[in-house]
């Protein structure tokens, strides 16, 4: 049998742990507000990038592409510039953004004037390169539209040069 000084005894360190409880998740919650939707930081003119000379160059599309509402892993929303095989379901690799339903053609001729790199200071810590076009929208480029370098692609490139990939892309 239970005496009442034992199950007092129970309920007080139930609370405790209860209460305990509580406050790591509302710190818990505290931090995930507070860090996981920190706004992404302008690494232009940064060195640890190299980026500053490639900013303000100015590019003509050899072909069509798309521009699309995309949605990251932050859920939010962004302009994006698409390469056809990201947009055009008659290309052989077609392979689109999960979360793009809808795009516009940007017609061949039109250019893009390179803007900013963006560091992404979520969870996923990369950077992505922004753009103007000629109706000045600035839109987030795909990494198709860049030659490949170590901070784009990682692990698939050792260069620190900044550059277009030519399959898409002229002065």
């Amino acid at each position: 049998m239970v005496t009442i000084q034992q199950a007092t005894s129970f309920i007080k360190e139930f609370n405790m742990r209860s209460l305990h409880f509580r406050i790591l998740m509302i710190a818990i919650g505290i931090l995930c507000m507070c860090g996981c939707n920190k706004p992404d930081t302008d690494v232009t003119l940064s060195p640890k990038y190299g980026f500053a000379s490639f900013a303000g160059t100015v590019w003509k599309t050899k072909l069509n592409l798309a521009i699309a509402d995309l949605t990251d892993y932050k859920k939010k929303h962004s302009l994006n510039l698409l390469v056809p095989d990201q947009f055009d379901r008659a290309h052989p690799e077609y392979n689109p953004p999960e979360s793009m339903r809808e795009f516009t053609i940007v017609p061949a001729g039109t250019h893009i004037r390179i803007e900013k790199l963006m560091e992404d200071n979520g969870s996923w810590g990369g950077v992505q390169v922004t753009a103007a076009l000629d109706d000045g929208r600035i839109v987030y480029i795909t990494p198709k539209l860049l030659a490949k370098n170590r901070f784009i692609f990682v692990g698939q490139s050792s260069s620190d040069a900044w550059g277009i990939n030519p399959d898409f892309l002229e002065k």
